[in-house]
């Protein structure tokens, strides 16, 4: 598809003057909007924000939940002035810094409710406008409401080079950023992906995704409907409700994170079979998916699942190709509308399946961060955006994901990866999910600590779960503990926040003393006070948590080793690193055929990380 339309809301136009009784929104529950009422209620929705004051260049935000009436808010605020999506699950501080940072003029909030957003707006004195809809109208219209008016201004057009969105970036590992987006680089690049997906008029899309964020907006809204396509508009990811859906719209595609994959496959579980749908592949992004995952999901459904790289900065990266064309498991795909190139720390290109930093350069890449110069500064080199993500092509130029270059733990010289942490644990079958973090040691420097949801009903322990990491990690890399939780704290795109869980997990990571319970513990516990000079070691002390390191363990597993008369290896310590553990190896080993086997979990000691979170809503 080519054109001269040089924004998503003309080319949305020339569909409603091709096909105006076509479908184009739909939502559960209401009437569908056609693509000529669609464009009805964009130019409606455009006429009032100017009659209120706000057109070309004013910044409005929007507030909005998810569903029908957002999904034509931000079109129709897109077209007519500058959009400015936000969380509508922010607390007040966090809407009166977005509403400062990004000098917002206007904030579009849904008619009659009490939110953080009307609290901040009203805090700054920011102009407030209400969106007012009726559950039995047609999905997405709505009149817009401002609580008062500037004075008219004109409706102009917007120019190409006009900022058509201000995204802000997820802030996982630093505060936000603002992100302007033009007219004509949205439009490339909704183009460029209707070509790469093949989207025609009969695709519909599940819009699973949220539309405060960039790939919700381009994925599941720009692209299906500029390519004559329909959006289903739904209010939030509900697992009993989803394959409802898939039966009742019959949607051609649905793209999702990770975790909202997993939400839909343990459904699936439950429902006890193989999906039968209209799907023709699904998609996923945001965060790099495990190949277990992948091909659990593509077994489920029988199309192919497409995996993509993305950021706000750069638009896609890297994605797989559809079928017939190779797509490679656990790879983002290959070059899209950008180059990418993995480099060192000097900046120097590394060769093929050498480990990185992702730098990218390109036509979608953006101009840069709005008011932050510093930002700027460490995000360029030499015309390369530097991602902060590690990864590496392979011979044939497919991209792999292994984390983040903030992630990476520096535990005792050895550079150990979050990511291929998780990944390991992930293949046990009695794990749902994993994220492993950082932790202070005193003489390794960080120490490794994985959190790990399990799946119901699990037989499984800690120890068991650290010996299978062990079979295919190194011995630096396996985690010295592996703690079970209901959840994990995730951002709005559904990414894990690792730099929460030390602070989150701490209670469990400070274990209470007790001591020695047997004159086996007591003889352990002896000897790690002896290696590592401290007299406080109990029943549960942890070799490693209170100073020890590999040089230590040897001396350890070495004086035990000929006190006893036993052949120990190290390794012995790092899979049994706690005095009972310890102390139930020794006795193993001087008991022909015995095996150790720590005490199993039970659901009791699972830890819910925040006492109102629910399972993780991916997506969200």
């Amino acid at each position: 598809m080519t054109s001269t339309a040089n924004t998503i809301v003309k080319l949305i136009a020339r569909q409603s003057h091709r096909m105006p009784d076509a479908l184009a929104i739909l939502a559960p529950g209401r009437a569908t909007l056609t693509f000529q009422s669609l464009t009805r209620q964009i130019d409606a929705a455009i006429l009032s924000l100017a009659a209120a004051g706000f057109g070309r260049g004013s910044r409005v935000a929007l507030a909005l939940p998810n569903g029908p009436e957002m999904a034509v808010a931000l079109l129709a605020v897109t077209g007519g002035a500058t959009c400015v999506p936000l969380n509508p699950a922010l607390d007040e501080t966090s809407y009166r810094a977005a509403l400062q940072t990004l000098r917002i003029d206007a904030l579009i909030v849904p008619e009659g409710e009490d939110t953080p957003a009307i609290r901040a707006a009203h805090a700054l004195t920011a102009p407030i406008i209400r969106l007012a809809f009726s559950p039995v109208a047609p999905a997405g219209t709505f009149t817009l409401v401002p609580e008062s008016s500037l004075g008219a201004v004109p409706a102009d057009l917007p120019a190409s080079d006009d900022v058509a969105l201000l995204m802000q970036t997820s802030g996982t590992t630093a505060r936000p950023k603002a992100v302007p987006l033009t007219h004509r680089l949205l439009v490339e690049a909704t183009l460029a992906g209707i070509r790469h997906f093949r989207l025609t008029s009969s695709d519909r899309c599940l819009c699973m995704s949220p539309l405060f964020t960039l790939g919700g907006i381009r994925r599941c809204l720009f692209q299906v409907l500029v390519a004559g396509g329909s959006v289903v508009c739904i209010p939030g990811l509900d697992g009993k409700l989803f394959f409802a859906w898939l039966e009742e719209f019959r949607p051609s595609f649905y793209t999702g994170v990770p975790a909202l994959h997993r939400a839909v496959l343990d459904e699936l579980d439950r429902r006890g079979g193989r999906s039968r749908s209209t799907l023709r592949y699904i998609g996923t992004g945001s965060a790099a998916m495990h190949v277990d995952l992948e091909s659990r999901l593509e077994a489920a459904f029988g199309v192919p699942v497409v995996q993509s790289y993305a950021m706000t900065e750069t638009g896609v990266i890297a994605q797989n190709p559809l079928p017939p064309e190779r797509r490679r498991a656990g790879s983002v795909g290959l070059p899209a509308e950008n180059e990418f190139a993995i480099l060192d720390g000097a900046g120097a290109r590394l060769l093929a399946d050498e480990v990185g930093e992702i730098a990218v350069r390109g036509p979608a890449v953006f101009g840069g961060y709005e008011d932050n110069p510093e930002a700027n500064q460490e995000a360029f080199r030499d015309g390369w955006f530097r991602t902060g993500d590690l990864g590496y092509v392979d011979q044939d130029g497919y991209l792999f994901i292994v984390g983040r270059v903030n992630d990476l733990i520096n535990r005792g010289g050895f550079k150990v990866s979050p990511a291929t942490v998780d990944a390991a644990l992930l293949r046990h079958p009695a794990v749902r999910d994993a994220a492993t973090f950082a932790i202070p040691h005193p003489t390794l420097g960080e120490d490794v600590v994985t959190a790990v949801v399990l799946r119901e009903a699990p037989h499984v322990t800690p120890q068991e779960l650290r010996d299978f990491a062990s079979e295919s990690l190194a011995a630096h890399m396996v985690p010295s503990q592996v703690l079970p939780v209901e959840d994990l704290p995730r951002t709005a795109l559904g990414k894990v926040k690792r730099g929460e869980l030390a602070t989150l997990l701490a209670p469990r990571l400070r274990a209470k003393f007790s001591p020695p319970r047997d004159r086996n513990e007591e003889l352990v516990a002896g000897f790690f006070a002896e290696v590592l000079g401290r007299d406080d070691v109990g029943a549960f002390g942890h070799f490693f948590e209170l100073g020890g390191d590999s040089l230590r363990g040897a001396q350890l597993v070495t004086r035990v080793n000929v006190a006893l008369g036993i052949d120990l290896e190290v390794a012995c310590l790092f899979r049994r690193p706690t005095v009972a553990e310890f102390a139930a190896e020794i006795a193993a080993n001087g008991r022909a055929g015995s095996q150790s086997r720590p005490p199993l979990i039970t659901p009791q000691v699972r830890q819910r990380l925040r006492p109102d979170a629910a399972d993780p809503k991916p997506g969200a």
